[in-house]
């Protein structure tokens, strides 16, 4: 391993951070509050554009930034990433019961089940707050097992094919005890980032943090990553095609297809981040003054964020609901979704949430 000479606060992650917040919000307007059926692809250049934004460019660009911010923390030992990994799981439970339970709890008290659900389903969803404390307790035993940097990455990829091999084996478990292995397989819908298939982002992001505190010449760096990210892009978006594979597979709503990740899909996922990471180091070079500060401050509260953004949606859905509001037209999905990020970016200031 080469000195570590690159050790300070990334700015371009930051900027990664703290774009793909509004991604995020904005795809959770269009799923959850607008009149748009997200069970249908995408049939329409404005939908996929959407799909995209608040596919590659959010979740796994958080797994990835969190994969980063592994190798810069400096608690980045077995006990530490232990603890915060249940820390991180309990937050996701709780945000389930706010979210989710309560909102159903009303529901059946007016005779009418909330989307057909049942009390354990909104108890016991897998979304990336669950992802993100299976990720760093897995990573704990990692590191007590001395597991390096590239045996991580090896055992991500194993855990996705094992992954991929048992999906939907489990399905026919009781429901608690399915929700509870939905922490790590892929078994059924409420279940969006079990560990198995989505590991591999988070792995690849040490890889590079442990890369990227060697380099001296963070834009020689970048431009041969988008040249290597943009050439696997397009080498795997023609070998897709030639398969017969839709590449609005790579990151479609319908059918839980997104969140069944696979090898494939993961490669195409991976270069797009690369690239990504280019384009939001060239904005970095760029911001001072307000622009920047507001960035840092996206970036270090995005776990309050997504907390508050997520009440805001689910509460907004039962208000329209008690009053008779319609969905969110299709013209105002991108206005309400930021409208939602600014309001969850303020209140965040007010919000302390120990990750």
């Amino acid at each position: 391993m080469k000195d570590r000479i690159n050790t300070g606060r990334q700015a371009e992650l930051d900027v990664a951070k703290a774009l793909a917040i509004p991604y995020m919000v904005i795809i959770h307007v269009y799923e959850e509050m607008s009149v748009v059926d997200a069970g249908v692809r995408p049939d329409n250049l404005f939908r996929g554009i959407l799909e995209f934004l608040g596919g590659p460019l959010a979740a796994p660009v958080f797994m990835f930034a969190m994969g980063v911010g592994m190798v810069y923390t400096r608690h980045r030992n077995p006990r530490a990433f232990a603890l915060r990994g249940l820390r991180l799981l309990a937050l996701g439970y709780l945000l389930n019961l706010v979210v989710w339970a309560i909102p159903y709890l009303l529901s059946a008290l007016r005779g009418n089940p909330w989307r057909g659900w049942t009390l354990v389903d909104s108890l016991g969803m897998v979304d990336i707050l669950h992802f993100a404390g299976m990720a760093f307790l897995l990573m704990a035993l990692l590191m007590k097992l001395k597991v390096g940097r590239y045996g991580t990455v090896v055992m991500a990829l194993l855990l996705q094919g094992l992954g991929t091999l048992l999906l939907h084996r489990l399905d026919g478990l009781p429901d608690v005890a399915r929700y509870a292995a939905s922490l790590v397989f892929f078994t059924s819908p409420n279940v969006y980032f079990p560990l198995t298939l989505w590991f591999v982002y988070p792995a690849f992001g040490l890889l590079f943090g442990e890369f990227l505190q060697t380099v001296s010449d963070k834009r020689t760096m970048y431009n041969s990553l988008a040249l290597l990210s943009a050439g696997g892009l397009f080498a795997a978006s023609i070998g897709m095609r030639y398969l017969g594979w839709n590449l609005l597979d790579n990151f479609a709503l319908a059918e839980d297809i997104y969140y069944v990740q696979h090898f494939s899909g993961t490669v195409w996922t991976l270069c797009v981040i690369g690239i990504q990471l280019f384009i939001c180091y060239r904005i970095s070079r760029h911001l001072q003054g307000w622009l920047q500060e507001k960035t840092v401050f996206v970036a270090r509260h995005v776990n309050a964020i997504y907390l508050i953004q997520w009440v805001l949606v689910s509460y907004g859905v039962v208000v329209m609901n008690l009053v008779g509001l319609p969905e969110v037209p299709v013209w105002a999905i991108v206005p309400t979704g930021l409208l939602i990020t600014v309001l969850s970016s303020f209140a965040a200031k007010l919000v302390r949430v120990r990750p």
